[in-house]
């Protein structure tokens, strides 16, 4: 059994702020269809196919999805409805457990938890002394450095966080 798609939603009468240009355009249709924007332009420019839910979107504002760039263990139904009321659609998980990240990551494809892309990075690596045992893998050199490297990939993080009291030599070789 497929479902049907949804119908195509057009906003009318929006202001869309454009970070590129640094400005506010008002009296904006942004048409939507699924997860996608398919057409942006004035008002009057874009038709709204037969069917579509149509909203007059006065006095309303559409930015693009921010991103918080450092996030620390949180819990997804306090802080997740929060990231998006309040327009954080991403963030950077600098250090949390990977495991809940990887089961809510596939529900918020699937629509089934309404949360932020999650770009994670899991355990992180230290110098020989970590301030940190458990939550670090702790390097000495540049092969300690490099086998983290893969140890980090290893378990499924997106990117290596590299504490601060890491050796030269293997701060470059990671």
């Amino acid at each position: 059994m497929t479902s049907s798609p949804s119908r195509p939603l057009v906003l009318t009468h929006l202001t869309v702020i454009d970070v590129t240009r640094g400005r506010a355009k008002s009296d904006m249709t942004v048409m939507i269809e699924g997860e996608h924007i398919v057409a942006l332009g004035k008002d009057g420019k874009i038709k709204a196919p037969q069917g579509a839910q149509v909203i007059d979107a006065t006095e309303k504002y559409l930015i693009p999805g921010l991103w918080d760039m450092h996030v620390h263990e949180w819990n997804k139904e306090v802080f997740f409805p929060l990231f998006i009321a309040n327009g954080i659609t991403g963030v950077r998980d600098m250090f949390s457990p990977l495991a809940p990240i990887k089961q809510w990551r596939p529900e918020i494809a699937a629509g089934t938890t309404i949360g932020p892309h999650i770009f994670a990075a899991g355990i992180f690596v230290d110098g020989p002394y970590p301030f940190c045992k458990p939550c670090t893998i702790a390097v000495s050199n540049a092969d300690e450095g490099r086998k983290a490297v893969l140890s980090v990939k290893e378990m499924g993080a997106d990117f290596v966080k590299v504490y601060s009291m890491v050796p030269r030599d293997a701060y470059f070789a990671i």
